[in-house]
């Protein structure tokens, strides 16, 4: 509790120091599943993402319309400035007839109707499964976002985690450092100390105010990251709730469970989606092949006269139905070529989703390693902050006795704050390596994470 505590004091108190007119801003209090909920709602790639499943899912439903009946309205209006003539025989209709005799009128008004509907079109089909492809690979894409996503937040969060705890062992290892130098100072001026002790602690003093300030510009530096895949403000103050210890132990347990499953790996999965769908357009090419068969209907409202008085005119209303059938002969070797350009394609895309997946299985494999690293690390590295906390103790009542000599009490005050840096590192370097091993699997469910 009382590490909880310190742990909000120093990013409570400093944070907003950090920022000017820090008391009128807005005060966001953050937890790792509140990062990765704000990212997944506000950050553009996602949005970006969501959108394209939305204009594929438009493009399958043109798609479809395809197979739908058309109809078509059209009006037309000519003037015949020189109609046409028809030849006939010399004399046909007696003495000076025939020859080249003008047909028609002036003008020409035609109204339509026109309908069609497709009865069998095999490309029309394989142009469908081919849009729906396209669905799928959209909603991969947008998935694999989401999980590329988790993983940036995950580790940019850790990382100002990391930061802050450091920034707070600097801060301890400040504050005993300044109090033994108020405890030397008090000795020296009583003649139990000699000079030199009195001096090692001014300079221990003057050279922690370096690292402290360096660990002060990780934190501003590490916040800066959360903030630009969070799109958070500068005017909003970011205090976490948490530090790397309260993420530790649930992590372990899934670290000892965890299989090595790629099923759910976004490139694996998109680059099958890609060969499904190089397989589909194969289809496409060879449904050119295929004869298609279709019905049509038109229906049709014209007359024609040599003046504009519509009500004189006597008009005239075909109808027309029928069904065409098309079948392709002979078109140049085309589909042949484009056939076997996508067949090797498709052999390409599989030696590629060979090598990827050797090469992601040892990405996984690396990831789980590290983890397992990490996990004995971290407990080594708790019993040398607990060795080391003991031994601090001890040099500090030798020195205050007059049985210890500084020398020992600066050594343990090092080595005290190069524990708790040392397993604070190793937390991180474990949920770190777990989010790429998360990442990798393909998990992105804000509550699996």
């Amino acid at each position: 509790m009382r590490r909880s505590l310190t742990f909000w004091v120093v990013l409570g108190l400093m944070v907003p120091a950090l920022n000017s007119a820090a008391g009128n801003d807005e005060v966001l209090p953050l937890t790792l599943d509140h990062a990765i909920e704000i990212a997944l709602s506000e950050n553009p790639m996602i949005k970006i993402a969501d959108r394209e499943i939305e204009r594929v899912d438009y493009s399958l439903r043109t798609a479809r319309n395809a197979l739908l009946p058309s109809l078509n309205a059209e009006g037309n209006f000519s003037r015949n400035f020189k109609k046409q003539v028809m030849y006939l025989p010399d004399g046909i209709f007696g003495p000076g007839s025939g020859g080249a005799m003008e047909m028609g009128f002036d003008n020409s008004y035609t109204a339509g109707l026109t309908a069609s509907l497709p009865l069998f079109s095999y490309s029309i089909y394989q142009n469908i499964r081919l849009t729906e492809h396209d669905v799928a690979l959209a909603i991969e894409s947008a998935r694999a976002s989401r999980v590329n996503m988790v993983s940036e937040v995950r580790k940019a969060y850790f990382g100002l985690l990391l930061a802050a705890d450091s920034y707070r062992v600097m801060s301890q290892s400040m504050e005993n450092a300044e109090k033994n130098l108020e405890d030397v100072r008090k000795m020296f001026n009583q003649g139990m100390v000699a000079e030199y002790d009195l001096i090692r602690s001014e300079v221990q003093v003057r050279n922690l105010r370096p690292s402290l300030l360096q660990a002060r510009n990780g934190v501003r530096m590490a916040e800066l990251m959360v903030r630009v895949l969070l799109g958070i403000d500068e005017g909003v103050v970011i205090v976490t709730e948490d530090d790397l210890e309260s993420y530790n132990e649930g992590s372990l347990l899934h670290a000892n469970s965890a299989g090595l499953d790629l099923t759910n790996n976004p490139d694996l999965r998109q680059l099958n989606l890609e060969i499904n769908r190089m397989h589909t357009q194969f289809q496409v090419i060879r449904a050119q092949r295929f004869p298609t068969l279709a019905a049509f209907g038109n229906f049709q409202y014209m007359t024609q006269a040599n003046d504009f008085r519509f009500s004189n005119y006597q008009w005239a209303n075909p109808i027309m139905a029928g069904i065409q059938l098309q079948i392709p002969v002979f078109n140049g070797f085309s589909i042949r070529n484009q056939e076997q350009q996508v067949s090797i394609g498709i052999e390409q895309m599989q030696m590629q989703m060979e090598y990827m997946d050797r090469n992601i299985q040892m990405q996984l494999q690396n990831a789980y390693n590290e983890m397992e690293t990490a996990f004995d690390q971290i407990e080594s590295n708790r019993e040398g902050v607990r060795q080391a906390e003991r031994g601090y103790v001890i040099a500090q009542t030798r020195y205050q006795t007059g049985s210890g000599t500084f020398l020992e009490l600066n050594d343990a005050e090092m080595a005290l704050t190069q524990a708790h840096l040392n397993l604070n590192q190793s937390l991180y370097d474990f949920l770190t390596a777990e989010s790429d091993y998360r990442r990798i699997i393909g998990m992105d469910d804000v509550a699996n994470h």
